[in-house]
């Protein structure tokens, strides 16, 4: 399958990803509309859905009515910090987000749905025979430790499986960086809710888009623009074909030239690994806040390749109600997110991206007093049998002569060994800081590191410490594009402040390029190392004085 240009490269295969031979046997084939089977009553109690993405955290409300259908409305929270709340420093922000929609909307107890915005996460589809789909499963389980465009650390994913008929299955497979989605389960956990789900943002959309009867058994282009780029996909039926996100998609103007330069590539992507009908991929459904869809359609209004128009909140009145003034393109992700709960759908029909994170259920009332009492039981064993302790000492000192005197003795003895143990411990306090602000950094991690991260067609030839932080690498290719995406994967190795490409020499005799990347680590602040010494040593000399 031919690259796309501009598209995400995980590990050392381009998405989309696509099984070797699956086409041949679903080619031209039309997709089924995705079954609702229900696997609990959903009637007389409210649900809600929760997009997260890095800035914003949106609520779907689903309250319901005497006629048993649902009404509908929304809010949402913004991150008051620039750098988001999907890192380890705005975990609280996220944790205080949630507990203050939970509260404001009492959905404590009842069912909740999250999505997960696509710049964090991503997905993989996989059509076939239910051989072709274990193969391509299988060998997706070997690639994914080497996904490097979600961050270095370990992956986790969420798997969905369907049948589409009895002869071809449909699977899609959401990956996500377990630190980040740790940090999502935490907050939910620290605030005592529990969530049925987290899944890719761009499948529930998918799912929400096949709802439309006028795009039935056609597949469409969807993009989602409420994160920080466009979060682009193929949908048909309600299921997710493709999720691709070009790398130029972070700007209205990138995404509309991106999608009218792949557009005929995504066409013959369809007709010959989905079994879709080449000119029928006409039709691109946004959705995303009002300036940004705006925009994008105007750029796209003289478009000759794709038909382009919003993506609006589906008209289900059996199912529920929306208010004119909520009846908003930005509201769609979350109603994709909630839509799930109120047709029923079970559990193993989504890519819960909390499969391999969840832990065991909460303790029930008795075990959680044993487990909060235990240490107060404890403590009064230990109070019972010092009293009884000291009693004994007591009584012993109080019969002899001089016991008093004895006893002060040994007091004064034990303040003056107290007084010696805590200065010594300052001292130790001091050389430990000293030491920890000037130690050298461990270049051989950081080495270590970036060769686990090289692709296969990259050869590391100099590894160099230019200075106390900065490193130099000389390295060869045979394929020029691999250069950009290394040095943005070296951009999030942890403790690298600044990656900069130095240049690029092609070498006409081999047909490959020679490159030189500069990185540079967050400096060790030996002053600071000094300082103390110098107060530390003031100290001391103030102390033989």
């Amino acid at each position: 399958m031919p690259v796309l240009p501009g598209q995400r490269n995980l590990g050392n295969e381009w998405l989309p990803s696509v099984s070797r031979t699956s086409h041949y046997s679903i080619n031209k084939r039309k997709l089924s509309p995705v079954p609702q089977s229900i696997s609990e009553p959903v009637l007389h109690e409210p649900c809600f859905g929760l997009r997260i993405e890095s800035h914003v955290v949106q609520a779907a409300i689903a309250l319901p009515l005497a006629d048993g259908r649902r009404q509908l409305s929304f809010d949402e929270i913004v991150c008051p910090t620039e750098s988001g709340w999907l890192t380890a420093s705005g975990a609280a922000e996220l944790e205080s987000a949630l507990e203050t929609l939970v509260e404001r909307h009492h959905m404590r107890r009842h069912r909740i749905a999250v999505s997960l915005d696509g710049d964090f996460c991503v997905t993989r589809v996989t059509m076939g025979t239910p051989d072709q789909v274990d193969h391509d499963l299988e060998m997706l389980g070997d690639r994914i430790p080497r996904y490097l465009q979600l961050g270095p650390g370990e992956k986790v994913t969420g798997n969905a499986r369907g049948k589409i008929d009895n002869s071809m299955d449909h699977s899609v497979t959401g990956v996500v960086n377990r630190s980040l989605i740790q940090i999502i389960y935490d907050a939910f956990r620290s605030i005592d809710v529990d969530v049925a789900w987290v899944e890719p943002s761009l499948v529930s959309i998918a799912r929400l888009a096949g709802q439309d009867k006028a795009f039935d058994e056609r597949p469409v282009l969807i993009a989602d623009g409420m994160g920080k780029q466009w979060d682009v996909g193929i949908a048909c039926a309600g299921r997710l074909l493709l999720d691709y996100r070009p790398a130029a998609a972070n700007n209205n103007e990138g995404f509309c030239k991106v999608l009218e330069g792949h557009y005929e590539r995504l066409k013959r992507f369809c007709s010959r690994h989905r079994g879709v009908v080449t000119d029928e991929l006409h039709d691109l459904l946004i959705c995303g806040d009002e300036e940004k869809t705006q925009d994008v359609l105007q750029r796209l209004s003289h478009s000759s390749r794709v038909n382009t128009s919003r993506l609006q909140i589906p008209m289900l009145p059996n199912l529920y109600e929306v208010s004119p003034a909520d009846q908003l393109t930005r509201n769609v992700p979350a109603v994709a997110t909630v839509y799930p709960l109120l047709v029923g759908t079970k559990l193993e029909d989504v890519a819960d991206l909390l499969e391999q994170v969840r832990r065991a259920p909460d303790l029930s009332l008795g075990q959680k007093v044993l487990k909060q009492c235990w240490p107060i039981a404890v403590a009064a064993v230990c109070l019972v049998i010092s009293y009884g302790l000291v009693s004994s000492e007591r009584r012993r000192h109080a019969g002899s002569d001089g016991g008093r005197a004895a006893l002060q003795a040994e007091i004064i003895a034990t303040s003056v060994k107290q007084s010696r143990i805590s200065h010594d411990r300052q001292e130790l306090d001091y050389l430990i800081r000293i030491a920890n602000l000037t130690q050298e950094p461990r270049w051989d991690q950081m080495f270590d590191r970036i060769t686990k991260m090289l692709p296969p067609s990259v050869k590391l030839n100099e590894f160099r410490v230019d200075s106390g932080s900065a490193i130099l690498m000389e390295g060869t290719t045979v394929d020029e594009t691999m250069i950009y995406e290394l040095v943005n994967s070296l951009r999030h190795l942890p403790s690298v402040s600044q990656v900069a490409l130095k240049g690029t020499t092609p070498n006409s005799e081999d047909q490959s390029t020679r490159f030189t990347v500069q990185l540079k680590t967050v400096e060790t602040t030996t002053t600071a190392g000094a300082s103390v010494a110098s107060k530390f040593g003031s100290e001391e000399s103030g102390g033989v004085q």
